[in-house]
């Protein structure tokens, strides 16, 4: 194959190219303009972005995109008695402040889909009959090696299918104990969502700062055990204690150690007995086992995921838009005021357990990605 270009064709061709290298050059020209007229801001937020989507949030050259006040609270922290890099994720979250995100549908289903395909949380998150057949074994997911027999007694109390077998929710809010919670009058904002999560019982002596409303609360059953003495002498404080829950779903890490299955079907018991609204499920260790490898295989490996985040990731395979509140792993405001570790209480965690930082680090990583919102300070 040839192209014929005789005189006249060639001149038409040559102007073709003319007018074709004109517009090019036209054209290049207004993208030159256009990139150069990218507001400041917009262009810090580009590096933030650029930042946490390659975890290299340490380099020096992030100040560089702060504003002055910022500097100032980066200054301000290096007081707090955090370990260095507690003070880099403290970083990230300054820069975050400037930078507002917007919701991204796309990287939301990514991470659906990744979650999915390992974990299927609305299979597998309780366990069911469907999904646990009797005579099969359940594997701890807390203490290798150690598994219960699936016998009569214990078909008996589960469910025949997920609760979340086909829905999907539009609002999420996934709302952690933290201080941060305190005077934010994030309540009525909260109670909007269609599916509320709490978890280990909190205190819900504060509807304007941490709303009325839950779909889902766990239950540690290390709870049962320093406050509710094993459900082994009066069980009425434990039944009054579920009642602000009104029809939630209580889902119960049963089969995650040695002597929580018991204690946990005493719960259920209990339930039962008083003839309580809510419905108790068991954490199926499968789901867990699934999700730390899924996160471990993503490079984060900490002792044991905490429910927070555990719960963070079943809401990124069910709801469509996803806010958190209460999730601050510092012991200061953004003020640099001092805060209670939970809004409740200031009872400090056992050391070691969670890697609550970097979780945290997560959590700014996917409202960077426009996967998530997180609530800090008020509301209002």
């Amino acid at each position: 194959m040839y192209l014929d270009l005789r005189p006249g064709k060639r001149k038409i061709a040559l102007g073709i190219c003319v007018v074709f290298f004109i517009s090019l050059t036209l054209s290049l020209m207004q993208r030159t303009n256009r990139d150069q007229a990218i507001p400041q801001p917009l262009a810090k937020c580009w590096k933030l972005k650029e930042l946490l989507g390659t975890g290299n949030v340490l380099e020096k050259s992030i100040l560089n995109h702060m504003s002055s006040s910022d500097k100032e609270l980066v200054h301000a922290v290096e007081k707090w008695p955090l370990e260095g890099e507690d003070r880099k994720i403290l970083a990230q979250l300054l820069l975050t402040q400037e930078c507002p995100s917007q919701p991204n549908a796309t990287a939301l289903a990514q991470y659906r889909a990744e979650l999915g395909q390992c974990c299927n949380a609305s299979f597998w998150l309780a366990v069911t009959k469907e999904n646990t057949p009797l005579g099969s074994d359940i594997l701890l997911d807390g203490n290798a090696g150690k598994k219960i027999k699936v016998k009569t007694e214990l078909m008996d109390l589960l469910p025949k299918r997920s609760p979340f077998s086909g829905i999907q929710y539009d609002q999420c809010a996934v709302v952690g104990n933290g201080g941060i919670l305190q005077n934010s009058s994030c309540g009525q904002e909260i109670d909007q969502a269609d599916l509320i999560v709490r978890f280990n019982l909190p205190l819900m002596n504060c509807s304007v700062d941490v709303g009325t409303k839950t779909g889902l609360v766990t239950l540690n059953p290390s709870i049962l055990q320093e406050k509710f003495k094993n459900l082994q002498a009066r069980r009425k404080p434990f039944a009054d204690a579920l009642s602000p829950y009104s029809s939630a779903l209580v889902f119960i890490p049963a089969f995650s150690f040695v002597g929580h299955s018991d204690l946990s079907y005493r719960a259920l018991y209990t339930m039962e007995d008083f003839g309580m609204m809510q419905r108790a499920y068991f954490l199926n260790p499968h789901y867990l086992s699934a999700l730390k490898k899924h996160w471990k295989d993503q490079g984060f490996h900490p002792p044991r995921l905490s429910s927070g985040f555990m719960l963070i990731s079943v809401a990124l395979e069910l709801c469509k838009h996803i806010t958190l509140y209460g999730f601050w792993p510092f012991p200061h405001d953004l003020a640099d005021q001092p805060i209670p570790h939970h809004y409740y209480d200031n009872v400090m965690p056992k050391r070691g357990m969670h890697a609550m930082p970097s979780e945290f680090s997560h959590y700014l990583r996917m409202y960077a990605q426009g996967v998530l919102q997180i609530r800090l300070g008020k509301c209002w």
